[in-house]
């Protein structure tokens, strides 16, 4: 038989665990927290003007990146008008420049 999880308590816990990942980022990278875009708890988050996405928080997190690897990326990503790569790739050593 299985136990039926109120949504309310699940929210609960996706809304936990989506803030223990935020405060962990934060301090790895001494962020301030401003908010998660139009209040969207897991969707893309404001810190110290910065905008990034969960997933990219939470690979950044898991895979253990060296502090820096995602502010490379980000502004690697900004320098580019016509070319853009997501961050797992930029993790995985593909660069702008690797990009026809």
């Amino acid at each position: 038989m299985s136990k039926t999880i109120k949504l309310s308590a699940l929210k609960n816990q996706y809304e936990f665990v989506c803030t223990e990942y935020v405060n962990k980022f934060c301090n790895k990278y001494d962020f301030e927290f401003d908010g998660w875009v139009g209040q969207q708890i897991g969707g893309i988050v404001n810190l110290s003007d910065y905008f990034f996405n969960f997933s990219d928080i939470v690979l950044d997190i898991d895979s253990k990146q060296p502090k820096g690897m995602i502010l490379r990326w980000y502004d690697d990503n900004l320098e580019t008008q016509d070319k853009w790569i997501n961050y797992y790739s930029y993790t995985k050593g593909l660069r702008i420049t690797d990009v026809k």
